[in-house]
């Protein structure tokens, strides 16, 4: 009896043995065949650092070659996550010396907890005295070092700032993105204009050092080393000088008029080549310093930025839109002229106010500017003279001709967010308004009012056309790109955007109007004395809220184009007043007159 239950007893216990032996035995073949090579990188990383070396961004020159854009030398306070071994204890003493909360740096080793080897970058571009904060208490920061970074710099601060954008810390959905393509969430990339638009170009290759160590974590040897390749350059189509000729007369215009009463909250200017569309200055105001992005913006400065009524981070020469004013009376003539609508010979009669089914709209002058054809009328810009052509062509067909300038239409030009402006049809109201159009504001909008919607950029494009008897090029901003030792990789060519067909009358009529605006019209007071003749018009669009934004666009030498400046300056008053004298600079700058 008592052999039969030890032997019940062995067996159970010799099963259970064999049991456990067979499912260990399963198991180590499991780690070694499936998991095998898992297991055997995890322990090569245990024996083999990755150090990554942060590749510079690529230069950025503007047209005669001088550096607008590169990299500096900087310190960057990191984290190698594998090595931070004491993180209840450190983060706090590391949060307070850097500045950041404990928080951010606990979901920045979250975000990074997939690249256990490579330093998360907690501050860029710190100053020497939290470096030496930093040594003061490294006994107590296990894994946190200090690593040398390049840092975008942008060598003339606001100049161009709009143009250049700016970059910063990678988001997650960009991230989820560009993973494949090496990222990592400790990157910075490329977040407006250019920067962002050229990201895959300017963006470097990172090279780095794997290093053996010891269990303890100490260097043993360098096992590995490839240096960071350089991102591409970029040479731009923009004049540096000009750029900041525009910027300062924009600037010293704003304030001004001021001084004269007039709200003045920013302003923009553009100035093309009108052979190319190349885009020798883009200037927006107020504008802002890039750099405050470079080693990662402060809360104090983003908020800073973004509760600034005055926007200074939008790029106003094609991100906002505002009513096109009496430079719009060119797309008025052209579609009256070429649908035959008026003739070149045609008297009107301006008495300073026109009347329509027993309603008055007033012209800018009261008392009349009298007897003008259509060219008198572009030179003093007539209203009830524009009135009456917008009354007899009807608001859609002068809509089919802005449309054909490239109106209510981006221009494709390489940077982030550009609006396209409004042009309003019949159908148009009633799809959004669901109100039917009345004629008031057919004449309305044949002055530039009312309803439509241009950019500067737009208007300096409605100018070229003119310029160029109708033939627009798209506005292009990148010229070449470079390779990392100089050599040209890639050079662009103009491109014709569309072609606009007129009567080469009808262009002569129209050139000779603009070129009357400033030698005998509204702009001729700013322009005395200028040289080479300039063909350009004036405009003061009503904002609504009591103020007028002004407008001055042209080309210049008129006989023979070369460049178009479109200026706008917000709530500035009359043409003639705030955007005319930003222009005049703009061309002396150009030009080399100073008369």
């Amino acid at each position: 009896m008592w052999t039969t239950e030890k032997s019940r007893r062995m067996n159970i216990m010799t099963g259970i043995i064999a049991a456990v032996i067979i499912f260990l035995i399963l198991r180590l073949g499991w780690m070694q065949l499936v998991n095998g090579p898992q297991y055997k990188k995890i322990a090569e990383e245990n024996r083999i650092h990755q150090i990554t070396a942060q590749a510079p961004r690529g230069n950025i020159y503007d047209r005669n070659g001088a550096l607008l854009v590169s990299n500096k030398p900087s310190f960057a306070i990191s984290i190698v996550p594998s090595e931070y071994t004491n993180a209840r204890d450190a983060t706090p003493i590391l949060a307070n010396i850097i500045g950041i909360k404990p928080g951010e740096i606990e979901k920045m080793l979250k975000d990074g907890q997939e690249f256990i080897y490579t330093p998360i970058r907690l501050k860029r571009d710190v100053d020497q005295m939290m470096l030496a904060k930093i040594q003061e208490h490294k006994y107590y920061l296990p894994g946190v070092m200090i690593e040398a970074i390049p840092v975008r710099y942008y060598v003339y601060k606001e100049l161009a700032a709009h143009v250049f954008g700016f970059v910063g810390s990678i988001s997650e959905e960009e991230y989820a993105k560009r993973k494949k393509q090496g990222y990592n969430p400790n990157d910075f990339i490329g977040k407006d204009g250019l920067e962002r638009e050229w990201e895959d170009a300017l963006r470097g290759v990172d090279g780095g050092l794997q290093v053996e160590v010891n269990a303890l974590g100490e260097e043993i040897q360098i096992i590995g080393d490839k240096s960071a390749s350089a991102g591409k350059g970029l040479v731009l189509t923009l004049d540096a000088n000009l750029q900041k000729a525009a910027q300062d007369a924009l600037a010293e215009q704003i304030v001004i008029s001021r001084t004269i009463g007039e709200p003045a909250k920013g302003g923009s200017a553009v100035v093309l080549d009108v052979r190319t569309g190349a885009v020798l200055a883009m200037a927006s105001h107020p504008t802002f310093d890039p750099n405050i992005f470079a080693g990662g913006i402060s809360s104090l400065n983003w908020n800073k930025l973004i509760n600034d009524p005055h926007n200074p981070l939008a790029n106003k020469s094609i991100q906002n839109t505002y009513p096109p004013g009496s430079v719009f009376k060119i797309v008025t003539s052209a579609a009256a002229l070429d649908m035959g609508y008026v003739t070149a010979t045609e008297i009107f009669n301006d008495t300073g106010v026109y009347i329509l089914n027993g309603w008055s709209f007033y012209g800018w002058e009261t008392k009349g500017l009298g007897k003008l054809t259509i060219a008198d009328a572009i030179c003093w810009s007539s209203d009830p003279v524009f009135y009456e052509l917008g009354h007899r062509m009807g608001v859609d067909n002068l809509a089919s001709y802005a449309l054909t300038f490239g109106l209510g239409q981006t221009t494709g030009i390489k940077l982030e967010g550009e609006e396209k402006g409004i042009v309003p049809t019949e159908s148009w109201k009633q799809s959004t308004y669901g109100e039917e159009w009345y004629p008031g504001e057919t004449i309305i909008a044949a002055i530039g009012q009312g309803y439509y919607l241009v950019t500067p950029l737009q208007q300096a494009m409605l100018l070229m056309a003119v310029a160029n008897n109708g033939i627009i090029y798209r506005p292009m901003l990148v010229d070449k790109v470079l390779t990392v030792d100089g050599a040209v990789l890639e050079k662009y060519s103009p491109e014709v955007l569309r072609t606009v067909y007129l009567k080469p009358e009808t262009w002569d009529i129209i050139k000779n109007g603009l070129v009357a605006v400033t030698n005998k019209g509204t702009a001729s007071t700013v322009f005395q004395g200028f040289s080479p003749k300039v063909a350009g018009k004036t405009g003061s669009a009503e904002t609504g809220t009591g103020t007028v934004h002004s407008w001055f666009a042209c080309f210049a030498p008129a006989d023979n184009p070369e460049i178009v400046v479109s200026v706008m300056v917000e709530d500035g008053g009359d043409g003639s007043v705030s955007a005319a004298p930003v222009t005049r600079k703009i061309l002396e700058a150009y030009f080399g007159t100073r008369k």
